[in-house]
Formats: C-alpha cells, sequence, structure tokens
C-alpha cells in the first residue's frame, strides 16, 4: 500500500475514534437526497421550534433561538456523527423542557417541535450507530423527561401530562425501530449485491476457464500434432534418405531442433491454458542470455548482422520480463524476415538512451520469392504491441526507400535500474 493510502487509512481511522463516520449514507445519488432531506428536514424544524418555543412557552428569545438550533443540527449530525447527534438532542430536548411553562395549556413537558426533532434524529442515528446507541437515547430522554415533569414546581394536569409522555415515547420508539428496521434492510441488500457481485465474478471466471480449455484443446490438435510430425520427420530424415549429404543431414537436425524447442513451450503454454492454479513444470523462459543462439540459427535462413549492445545495471540483467522481452522482439523481427523476405540481409541494433532501451531490426530486399502463406495473416507483431504495452513500451513500423522494412521496439527504463 502506498504512503498516501495509509495516510489516509489513520486519519479514517482517528475520525472514527472521534466518533465522525464518512459522509456516505446510501449508494448513488440516493445519497444526495438523503442529505438534501435532511438539511430540509433541519431547517424547517429550526423555523417551526424557535417561534413556538418564544410564543407558546414563553422560553426567552436567545434561549429558544440557540436550543432549536442545536436542535436542528443534531438532526443533520445523525448522518455522519451519530453518538454526537444523541448527546446534543438530549442536552437541547432537556433544556427546553425544563425552560417551557407548564401554565400555557400546550403540551407539556415534552413540545410537539421536540417530538418531531427527536424522531428524526432517532431514525438518523438508527441507520448509522448499533441499536444500542439510539435506543440508549430513546430511553434517557424518555427519563429526562418524566423526570422534568415530576421535579416541575408548577404542576400540570397530571393527565395530559402523561399523555404528553406517552405520545412522545411511543412515536420516537416507532422512529427507533424504524430506522434499525432500515438499517437491516440496508444492511441486507448490500449483502445480497456482493454475493450477487462474487457470483458473477466466479461466473466469469469459469468461462474464462473453460474458453482456455477449448484453445488448449484447439492448439493441441492443429499445432501440436503438426509440430511433433515435423519434428520427428525431420530428426528421422538421415535414416530414412539415403546418401543424404552431412549439410543436408544438418540442416534437418536444425529443424528437428526447432521444432522441440518449440514444442516445449507449447507444453508450457498448454498447461497454463489448462490449468491456471495447477504446478505446471515450467521450462527456463529464454531471456538475453539466448539472443545469441537465436542470431546463429537465424543466419541459416539469411546473412544476420549485430551491431551495438546494451551497458545494464544488475538488476536489469537479472529482470526476467525485460529478458524474455527482448528475447520474443528479436524472435518475431528475424521470423518475420524469414517469412516475408526470404534471403534478405538482416540487422539487429541495440540502442540505448538515459530513460529507454531500445531494439532495431530493419532487412533488406529479399533475393528471392516468399512461399505462399497459409492463412490470411499472423498475430506477431499485435502479440508485440500487447506485451510491450505492459511495460510501458512502443512498437513501430515502417517500410526503407530500398525495398526494406524496419521494426523499431523502445523500451522504458524507468524503474528497472
Amino acid at each position: 500500500m502506498s504512503v498516501e493510502g495509509q495516510q489516509d487509512l489513520r486519519r479514517s481511522a482517528l475520525w472514527r475514534r472521534l466518533g465522525i463516520l464518512p459522509p456516505r449514507v446510501a449508494p448513488g445519488r440516493a445519497n444526495l437526497v438523503v442529505w438534501a432531506l435532511a438539511i430540509a428536514c433541519a431547517l424547517t424544524q429550526l423555523a417551526v421550534a424557535a417561534p413556538l418555543g418564544v410564543t407558546l412557552y414563553r422560553i426567552p428569545v436567545a434561549g429558544a433561538l440557540i436550543l432549536s438550533l442545536v436542535q436542528a443540527a443534531a438532526i443533520v449530525l445523525a448522518l455522519f456523527a451519530p453518538a454526537w447527534a444523541t448527546v446534543v438532542a438530549l442536552i437541547a430536548g432537556n433544556a427546553l423542557a425544563g425552560l417551557a411553562s407548564a401554565e400555557t395549556g400546550a403540551p407539556w413537558p415534552v413540545a410537539a417541535s421536540t417530538t418531531v426533532a427527536n424522531t428524526l434524529v432517532w431514525i438518523g442515528v438508527a441507520q448509522r450507530a448499533r441499536w444500542w446507541v439510539p435506543a440508549g437515547g430513546w430511553a434517557l430522554s424518555v427519563l429526562c423527561a418524566v423526570m422534568v415533569a415530576v421535579e416541575s414546581p408548577v404542576r400540570s394536569d397530571d393527565g395530559a401530562a402523561i399523555a404528553d409522555l406517552i405520545v412522545f415515547a411511543a412515536v420516537t420508539l416507532g422512529a427507533v425501530l424504524v430506522g434499525l428496521g432500515i438499517r437491516n434492510w440496508s444492511l441486507l441488500r448490500a449483502q445480497l449485491r456482493a454475493e450477487r457481485a462474487a457470483t458473477a465474478v466466479e461466473l466469469a471466471r469459469r468461462e474464462a476457464v473453460e474458453d482456455k480449455a477449448r484453445i488448449a484443446r484447439e492448439l493441441h490438435d492443429v499445432v501440436a500434432h503438426g509440430m511433433s510430425a515435423i519434428q520427428v520427420r525431420a530428426a528421422s530424415a538421415r535414416y530414412r534418405i539415403p546418401g543424404l549429404d552431412d549439410e543436408v543431414a544438418a540442416e534437418f537436425d536444425e529443424v528437428a531442433s526447432t521444432a522441440r524447442s518449440a514444442m516445449k513451450e507449447m507444453r508450457v503454454i498448454l498447461g497454463l491454458l489448462r490449468d491456471e492454479d495447477a504446478d505446471v513444470e515450467h521450462a527456463p523462459q529464454p531471456g538475453l542470455a539466448d539472443i545469441p543462439g537465436l542470431l546463429a540459427r537465424a543466419g541459416d535462413l539469411g546473412p544476420v548482422a549485430e551491431r551495438g549492445a546494451w551497458r545494464l545495471t544488475e538488476d536489469e540483467r537479472q529482470d526476467p520480463i525485460l529478458g524474455l522481452a527482448a528475447y520474443r522482439v528479436v524472435q518475431e523481427g528475424l521470423s518475420n524476415v524469414a517469412r516475408h523476405a526470404p534471403g534478405a540481409a538482416a540487422e539487429v541494433v541495440w540502442t540505448q538512451a538515459p530513460g529507454e532501451l531500445g531494439i532495431d531490426i530493419r532487412n533488406g530486399v529479399p533475393t528471392r520469392p516468399a512461399a505462399p502463406r497459409a492463412d490470411g495473416g499472423g498475430h506477431g507483431l499485435r502479440g508485440m504491441r500487447e506485451r510491450l504495452a505492459t511495460m510501458g513500451g512502443t512498437v513501430q513500423t515502417a517500410a526503407q526507400e530500398d525495398g526494406g522494412f524496419a521494426l523499431h521496439v523502445r523500451i522504458p527504463r524507468e524503474g528497472r535500474g
């Protein structure tokens, strides 16, 4: 994990210890709707509770305004700081009940605006905190309201006070239950979405495995059998054909060796395609040390010259990805020369700059016609581009004025030295 990610985790843990949660309440646009609704309810609560406290309950203007503002703030706090919202709602509600006059005939000791505010707060707190936080806040709010009614020096109608307390307790308890129900429903939906996503991923993985197995079967049926036949016929040529010249026999032996090497790599690829989790016995992948042998084998088909050299760091020399990429580039480049420009002279040029490594493969005009192609086209250059793209490299091709062809490959050195 990056340093920035670790710092973000530490900051998030610190905020959680302080009781502050992430502002994401609902997925997508629903989150914006919830926040807008909470702010609208808070503003409405402030606009209604402050005038009622002054005119109906004879609370001082400053006290009614401040406590109503705190009550409204608790509605918004419930969405990201449920513990603090609980404390704030209890303080504001008890203070308003304590300052309210019991002789006005209005609902007392809990005003209707306080009942509405606590209802909204407990719904929000129940969705963002464990069940015991809203349940404990509800129990304390009811207990404090009862204490205000009992300890008040001026007694109102006891029946009206008891009715007010019952309504307050019942409505706010319903809010707690509704909030907990919404929370559980949201958690179940999130769990269901996660399970569906996991099922989709597993289904996609199985389809990919099936595709790989099908490709492996086709490769085995089409390529491996053909390569095996070539290897057997080339290896047995000196025994099947009497009086074969030594030079021709050596050429057949070279063909058989090349076929065996290709079959060995094919078996590794087939093993990976059949079972990506299996413990396949991998043959060592070719690298920079194998390029001289590759150039020597290519020289049997046409003159190949090499110019320049890479001066690599120890890490770069030991980098298997870089070595394999360079080998495949040279292999594909010289194979294209042999197929499309038979007999043409080829040159492999190794270039180097502070920020990149380069491979240039150029060939001249072919000395004999190219053999007809057995299919519509190959995928060598596309595969080379895909391989180099994973390393941040580039592949460019260009026709030369003399009728030849050039391949330019650049591999960035950043992070490899």
